[in-house]
């Protein structure tokens, strides 16, 4: 009788590629588990991103977890404008991981997604105001370059106040972070935003 040969073991992939590191189902972490827990009731499954770092390193977890709540509640800037500037610096950067979990936090607020699809023309667009231009030409500058011209930045000081202005730095960095650790592991969209607007 003989065995029948082992099926190869295909790596999960996403639209960069194969992932270099498998995602982690069963975390042994009682904080990972409950972070699994919590993604699962809040998008119906547990984001790429989480089962491939959080899993392994459960501290980036738990800070990331206190990034993610200054920015749903400590922030001066309005809601709207942080989803913006967030969803501009990962297009920008093609971090599609990034873009379909702001999306669907975007449409879990019920704000209007549709308008999403113009922020890399925001400039010609009449779909956005003159204030969010201003912070959206401060995230485009940003993500091009970390040195920010003096117009852009003066721009920037027309429409916001100097606490607001160091939360768009800030929302702007906080995003660069998250893009370039999902970006290096090939993570990609979880469609978690899929029909949400």
């Amino acid at each position: 009788m003989t065995t029948p040969p082992a099926s190869p073991i295909v790596a999960p992939t996403s639209e960069h590629g194969p992932l270099p590191l498998a995602p982690i189902d069963r975390p042994r972490g009682l904080f990972v588990r409950v972070l699994y827990f919590a993604t699962r009731r809040r998008y119906g499954k547990t984001p790429t991103a989480f089962r491939v770092v959080y899993a392994r390193a459960p501290w980036v977890g738990f800070v990331s977890a206190c990034i993610a709540m200054v920015l749903e509640r400590c922030l001066s800037l309005e809601t709207e404008i942080r989803f913006l500037l967030q969803l501009s610096i990962a297009m920008r950067n093609g971090c599609t991981f990034c873009v379909d979990l702001t999306r669907a936090e975007a449409a879990r607020q019920r704000l209007g997604c549709a308008r999403f699809a113009a922020l890399l023309d925001f400039e010609g667009s009449p779909v956005f105001s003159s204030r969010e231009k201003a912070a959206l030409a401060y995230a485009e500058a940003l993500q091009r370059s970390l040195h920010v011209d003096d117009e852009v930045f003066a721009r920037a000081r027309e429409h916001f106040r100097e606490r607001e202005l160091v939360e768009i730095v800030w929302v702007c960095a906080v995003e660069q972070y998250f893009n370039a650790m999902a970006l290096p592991l090939r993570i990609g969209s979880d469609g978690l935003s899929e029909g949400g607007g």
